[in-house]
């Protein structure tokens, strides 16, 4: 178990399990709770708003429920027209779990990396920051997932989408021999195990992170990690893996959009993922700080 932040309000730390803790307090699907559901969704909105982005709603409808995904930009956003990037994380949990690493960590470290980025003298002005609802069963990779939503109308507006960069499962992290499991579905080639201990990283232990692109994304995937992973807490690892469609970025490939998904691998590595232990407990919050500060300095500089 990790040991929870005791630093000042403002502590970056402090604000990741605040955020975190508040998020995770009850499931968030529309299968066991649509309200909690639409009170994660106003939880985002209100934030958003708060540090001063302008805010809206991409409302759709699923079994008669109203679904939401929440986006901001800043108050002179360039323009869907304009180069621009995404960045994005879905807020809804499986069924059974309160979801902390899959998927709040993630929208923890969202939230604060738009707020960083939002006080800064010259904020970035061609980035969207985007919550998603229904990544989860029994919405994954349906037309009712938040994601497929999104990037349908951004394919269908003509919008000038250079990238969209997906924050999945981002706070579950150990030093033991054996924690992390590697794909079976697909194997693991041994080009690409010697491939990661190349980059001092041994592929058993469960301290790295992992960014997946597809072939049409490599370049993306190559630059962003060259942006965001020098003075990491901890190596990351970047795979051209088009077999690895486990979030909402696969909906960006699937309309020919350059995406990434950056994460601790979820499934491969939380013995949490997807129980009723998922929780807040387990987050690793300096790791969650140390991403979250190296993802606006990478962003300022994607977005330069």
């Amino acid at each position: 178990m990790n040991k929870l932040p005791h630093g000042s309000p403002g502590d970056l730390q402090c604000r990741l399990f605040q955020i975190s803790e508040a998020l995770s307090l009850e499931e968030r699907n529309l299968r066991n709770n649509p309200p909690g559901l639409s009170r994660a969704a106003d939880f985002i909105e209100e934030f958003f708003s708060r540090i001063g982005l302008k805010v809206s709603r991409q409302t759709f409808q699923v079994d008669g429920f109203d679904c939401h995904n929440i986006e901001a930009v800043s108050q002179d956003f360039c323009g869907l027209g304009e180069p621009h990037w995404i960045l994005g994380a879905h807020y809804d949990s499986a069924p059974g779990t309160f979801g902390a690493d899959d998927n709040i960590s993630a929208v923890a470290i969202l939230l604060e990396t738009a707020r960083l980025l939002a006080q800064l003298p010259t904020p970035p002005r061609n980035i969207r920051f985007v919550a998603y609802t229904n990544e989860e069963p029994p919405h994954f990779t349906n037309e009712s997932m938040g994601s497929r939503v999104h990037a349908q109308s951004c394919r269908k507006n003509g919008d000038n989408l250079q990238g969209m960069i997906c924050l999945e499962s981002l706070g579950y992290y150990s030093n033991e021999p054996g924690s992390q499991e590697l794909p079976t579905i697909t194997g693991m080639p041994e080009a690409t195990l010697s491939y990661i201990r190349s980059r001092g990283i041994e592929p058993t232990v469960g301290n790295y992170l992992v960014l997946v692109g597809d072939e049409d994304s490599e370049s993306f995937l190559d630059r962003f990690d060259a942006l965001f992973s020098p003075g990491l807490s901890m190596p990351t690892v970047p795979l051209v893996m088009p077999e690895m469609r486990f979030s909402d970025h696969l909906c960006y490939w699937d309309e020919g959009f350059p995406a990434l998904m950056l994460t601790d691998t979820a499934l491969f590595r939380n013995p949490n993922y997807h129980k009723h232990t998922d929780t807040v407990e387990t987050l690793d919050f300096q790791a969650m700080a140390s991403i979250t500060e190296n993802l606006v300095s990478a962003i300022q500089r994607l977005c330069a």
